[in-house]
C-alpha cells in the first residue's frame, strides 16, 4: 500500500471516529443540558462525560493534520512530532478524567460495589490502563518522529 493510499484509508477511519464522536456529543450534551433543567441528573458525572469529548476532538484534528502530511510524503517533520505530543497530552487528560469519574462514583455511593457496580470500576480501570498505554505510545512516537525529522534535516543539508 502506498503512502497516499494509507493516508486516505486512515483519514476514513478518523471520519468514522468523528461520526461516533458526534453521536456521543449529542448524547452527553443532551444529558449535560438536562442536568440543569431536570432534577435527578448527576451534574458532575454529566460534566465529566461531556469534558471527555474535548480531548478526543483535539486528537482527531491533530490526527487528520498528521495524516494529511503523511499523504504529502512529509512523514517526519516537527509539526507531526508536535501533533503526536498533543495527542499524548489529550490521552493523558482523558485518562485523568476517567480516573476522576471513577473516584467520584466510588465516594458518591454509600456502599461501593453495590448492585453490580464492580463491573463499572473494572471497565474504568481497563480504560485507564489503555489511556496510559496510548499516552506512552504517542509520546514515544512523538520523540522518535522528532529525532527522524532532525536526521532528515541533517541529511538534506549535507546533500
Amino acid at each position: 500500500m502506498k503512502q497516499k493510499e494509507l493516508s486516505i484509508l486512515l483519514r476514513a477511519v478518523v471520519v468514522l471516529c468523528g461520526a461516533v464522536w458526534l453521536f456521543f456529543l449529542y448524547w452527553f450534551g443532551k444529558e449535560f443540558i438536562l442536568s440543569f433543567i431536570e432534577p435527578g441528573w448527576d451534574r458532575p458525572v454529566c460534566l465529566l462525560r461531556f469534558c471527555l469529548l474535548i480531548p478526543v476532538l483535539i486528537s482527531m484534528i491533530d490526527a487528520w493534520r498528521i495524516l494529511a502530511r503523511i499523504g504529502k510524503n512529509n512523514s517526519f517533520c516537527v509539526e507531526n512530532a508536535k501533533g503526536l505530543r498533543r495527542i499524548s497530552l489529550c490521552a493523558l487528560t482523558d485518562t485523568v478524567l476517567v480516573i476522576l469519574w471513577g473516584l467520584y462514583a466510588y465516594f458518591r455511593d454509600g456502599i461501593p460495589f453495590a448492585n453490580g457496580s464492580e463491573w463499572f470500576y473494572v471497565l474504568l480501570l481497563v480504560v485507564a490502563v489503555i489511556g496510559v498505554t496510548a499516552t506512552a505510545a504517542a509520546a514515544a512516537l512523538s520523540h522518535l518522529t522528532l529525532k527522524a525529522a532532525d536526521l532528515q534535516d541533517e541529511n538534506d543539508l549535507t546533500i
